[in-house]
């Protein structure tokens, strides 16, 4: 009979080197090779683009240089998106993170009953189950000047004399943009923290009580510092979030009026580049904003990083 030959360290690393050279071709390059397609080719399309005059639709394209962004850092349209896109950015942070936080807290260590808890968290959920449309149709209607519901209810109540005049989309646009933006964003995190505040060991709350803290130092000493990475994935995720979808919102409730009040820059690209044609400059000013919400993005998670580090 044939003897076994034994394998050596060498032949075991060179098989487990041949398997991952196998596992890479076969899945990493491919779903790789897509995302250069699919993610970072459309990005130096774009810087490209953003020199030229196009329309969209020529094959050729006029070099003009620096002239987009010229024109764009001297447009009053696009600072007031800007501004705007960061003001909407730190409401809903505050608004979802604190509303999250707190609901979550209250629904983990208040005294309800399960079935109180299962009503709070599906009325909380519900927003992030409808679409845009049923969202934006919904509120256009509460807040319709003629036959709104807050109108309506506001008149009941006798307090007819804070109804505004030209309607509250028109006379508050941002603030109610940030109201029904954080309603539509609390529900997800709400679960996200419930289920991070159940998995913190119940020692750690025996003791604070022992030591004599209330409710509000073991929420503060005790839950924040123990969830602190689904709070910092909170912020994070509301602060890109945001950026991405304001139009998504805005398109339909306001469409960027009015007179531009309610402009984002999301906004502000679709409208130059697919109503107007003019998609250099639509690309000159996504590059801008690339640029801006990439520098914020890497001093806000160098910040939280900061804050983590000091919490261990």
């Amino acid at each position: 009979m044939k003897k076994k030959r034994k394998i050596s360290e060498y032949d075991l690393v060179s098989r487990l080197n041949g398997s991952k050279i196998r596992f890479m071709l076969l899945f990493f390059f491919p779903a790789f090779l897509l995302y250069l397609w699919l993610f970072i080719y459309p990005i130096f399309e774009s810087v490209q683009a953003s020199f030229t005059n196009w329309n969209g639709f020529d094959l050729t394209k006029e070099w003009v240089g620096w002239q987009n962004y010229q024109n764009i850092l001297t447009n009053d349209v696009f600072w007031g998106a800007l501004k705007n896109d960061f003001v909407i950015v730190f409401w809903k942070e505050i608004l979802i993170g604190g509303l999250a936080l707190l609901f979550s807290f209250v629904v983990t260590h208040g005294h309800i009953t399960k079935v109180e808890n299962k009503i709070y968290r599906f009325l909380f959920y519900v927003p992030n189950v409808l679409s845009v449309i049923v969202i934006t149709t919904v509120w256009t209607f509460v807040l319709n000047p003629s036959i709104g519901l807050l109108n309506g209810l506001l008149d009941v109540m006798g307090l007819q004399s804070i109804i505004p005049e030209n309607g509250w989309l028109v006379e508050y646009t941002i603030p109610w943009i940030i109201v029904i933006a954080s309603w539509c964003g609390i529900g997800t995190y709400m679960v996200l923290l419930i289920a991070a505040i159940n998995n913190v060991p119940g020692d750690l709350y025996e003791a604070s009580h022992l030591d004599g803290a209330n409710q509000f130092q073991q929420f503060y000493h005790v839950t924040v510092p123990a969830i602190w990475p689904q709070i910092r994935y909170l912020i994070v995720s509301v602060f890109f979030g945001t950026l991405a979808s304001n139009m998504g919102l805005i398109l339909p409730l306001t469409g960027g009026g009015p007179d531009n009040r309610s402009m984002v820059m999301s906004l502000f690209v679709y409208q130059y580049g697919m109503n107007d044609y003019r998609v250099g400059y639509a690309n000159a000013a996504a590059v801008i904003f690339m640029i801006i919400s990439m520098v914020l993005s890497l001093l806000f998670n160098n910040t939280l990083q900061k804050k983590e580090d000091s919490m261990q």
